[in-house]
């Protein structure tokens, strides 16, 4: 284990006692397993396989989520076994059929808890896209159908569930429904020319512009409990610029044109840190900037920024691009990784953010090529391979640890997430 490492986990280890003494013990929502034997296949069909809460409607016995305890996971994966070991940590990933979701993937796995986030299925579009790209329509295929099964009247997707102490909030997201439209839905379109891929996207790119604000800014989410958008937003709402690129590229609707100009203004001016040449992670019900700069931040920033700068040659979101790629790589640590939050780096590392950085690189040296940004990525790529277990279940899992548990409901603890090794393949064959 490195020195930062050892670092980071004391640091967090310390904040978790100071918290405890302060009375603020961190806590995470309980979740619970419901068995196909524990309920009518009706029931189950609502049901997830570990993400049931006791306020949702489920069977009896429950049996709490993560009381059985793993292996802990072994790091390390060969260059020549790296993309076996990803690809099989993907297959692993399948939800069982007869669950609500049943064919698509979970998000992530929690070391020595086994599986997690089911309901978050905008990410099973990276998956579709890494599956297009590397040949296999089959199986890119398979998961876009079953996402597109999914999709709202409206024309976005129920994404994710948030939970309060009260109540299973699911929530209908305009930028992870633009994810899953641009990376799924098109990338079998651009494969296969069936039409129904395209219409998807569309419906989804009409509903995103009518529930925009003015100025362009997509809100983070729709709380389907109350009927209500949700005040806050995230960086993340960056990678919708992607789809509205994509579109007009495939359409050449100005419709398309107009409202990627808009959103990309906004998204910049809200989000962007001009002094610190990065993004902030969230914006408040004002608009107000809040929480640092996290790596996965700047990650999908780019990854809508990029392909907004293909479209609109724009010279404020080419300098933006390059600055904040100026930041990545400076701070950049040496064994190719980035610090979960770049601005408070004893938080821990990033599982997830640091795959999806590297192939940002690779997009933009196809624009302004430079052994700087292949090098980074090289290095990225070697983190990946240094952080991905050899064992167990979670085999070809790219893992980290940091003290929010990478968002997936536990806290102090390491994670991998699903999507992470489907963009390491990625960026694999890039490289090649």
């Amino acid at each position: 284990m490195s020195l930062y490492n050892i670092g980071t986990k004391a640091y967090c280890g310390l904040h978790k006692i100071t918290k405890q003494l302060l009375g603020h013990r961190p806590t995470s929502v309980k979740m619970f397993d419901v068995l196909p034997d524990d309920v009518s296949p009706a029931d189950l069909s609502e049901l997830y396989p570990i993400e049931n809460v006791l306020y949702t409607k489920a069977g009896s016995p429950q049996r709490e989520s993560y009381s059985a305890v793993y292996p802990s996971v072994r790091l390390g994966v060969g260059g020549d076994a790296t993309d076996e070991a990803w690809s099989g940590f993907i297959r692993s990933s399948k939800i069982p059929e007869g669950y609500k979701g049943g064919g698509l993937h979970y998000a992530g796995f929690i070391e020595k808890r086994g599986w997690c986030l089911p309901s978050w299925i905008w990410t099973n579009a990276a998956l579709v896209r890494m599956y297009c790209n590397v040949g296999d329509l089959r199986s890119g295929q398979e998961i876009a159908n079953r996402l597109l099964s999914f999709q709202e009247e409206s024309g976005g997707w129920i994404v994710r569930n948030d939970y309060t102490p009260v109540a299973v909030v699911p929530v209908l997201a305009p930028n992870d429904s633009s994810y899953i439209a641009n990376n799924a839905m098109l990338s079998v379109y651009r494969v296969t020319g069936e039409k129904r891929y395209l219409d998807s996207a569309c419906r989804c790119a009409d509903w995103i512009m009518a529930s925009a604000r003015p100025d362009g800014m997509v809100p983070v989410g729709f709380d389907m409990n109350r009927n209500v958008w949700q005040k806050h937003n995230i960086v993340d709402t960056g990678f919708t610029a992607a789809l509205f690129a994509s579109l007009y590229e495939i359409t050449e609707e100005p419709k398309y044109y107009a409202f990627l100009k808009r959103f990309v203004a906004s998204y910049i001016k809200l989000f962007y840190i001009p002094a610190k040449k990065g993004f902030a992670t969230s914006l408040d019900s004002n608009d107000q900037q809040l929480g640092g700069m996290f790596a996965r931040g700047q990650a999908w920033a780019l990854e809508g920024l990029i392909p907004a700068y293909r479209v609109l040659q724009d010279d404020t979101i080419r300098i933006v691009i390059e600055d904040t790629i100026s930041t990545i790589l400076r701070l950049q640590r040496l064994d190719g990784g980035w610090a979960y939050n770049l601005t408070r780096p004893l938080m821990g590392e990033d599982c997830k953010g640091i795959a999806v950085i590297a192939k940002a690189l690779m997009e933009w040296n196809e624009i302004c090529p430079s052994e700087k940004l292949k090098d980074a990525a090289r290095r990225a790529l070697e983190w990946c391979r240094k952080h991905t277990a050899v064992n167990g279940q979670a085999r070809g899992g790219i893992f980290s640890y940091c003290m929010e548990g990478a968002v997936v409901h536990h806290l102090y603890t390491s994670t991998a997430f699903v999507y992470a090794s489907a963009y390491a393949i990625e960026v694999e064959n890039k490289l090649k």
